[in-house]
């Protein structure tokens, strides 16, 4: 039987599906999913509080490797002190693609992260950034 801890756990992770698909996001590898996004109106969203950048990153992600110039802004992000604002940082950078190579470092030190969804997003971005990054990851610290 679930308890309610379970679904307070889940319920977060649900709500950025729900945001990226609704916005269009997890369109796979571009082609006529990616949207052409102002990508310099966005960096500046991300110097905003935690609903601003969480906006941003949503469209970023959804403009695919047409937001790759943003990659250096949404680097730092991946340590963001709100989980949501992390996952999609990271969410936003696998979207962009190999052009976010220079994520990688700090995308493998989320993996240490406790919450479930943070190194979900995580180990996504990796996979379609570099799938060969993967070899030899361990997830630890993830608890059911």
């Amino acid at each position: 039987m679930p308890r309610v801890n379970d679904f307070r756990r889940v319920v977060p992770g649900l709500l950025i599906v729900a945001t990226l698909f609704l916005s269009g996001g997890c369109g796979g590898e571009g082609g006529d999913t990616m949207k052409k996004v102002d990508v310099a109106a966005q960096v500046a969203a991300l110097k905003g509080n935690s609903d601003a950048k969480q906006s941003a990153l949503s469209e970023l992600a959804a403009g695919g490797k047409n937001s790759s110039a943003a990659v250096n802004d949404i680097v730092p992000l991946l340590k963001d002190e709100d989980a949501v604002v992390r996952r999609l940082a990271a969410y936003a950078l696998g979207q962009i693609g190999p052009a976010a190579k220079v994520a990688l470092p700090s995308l493998k030190a989320m993996l240490t992260e406790t919450d479930i969804n943070s190194v979900t997003a995580a180990v996504n971005a990796i996979n379609s950034i570099d799938p060969s990054a993967n070899d030899g990851i361990k997830i630890q610290n993830v608890t059911k």
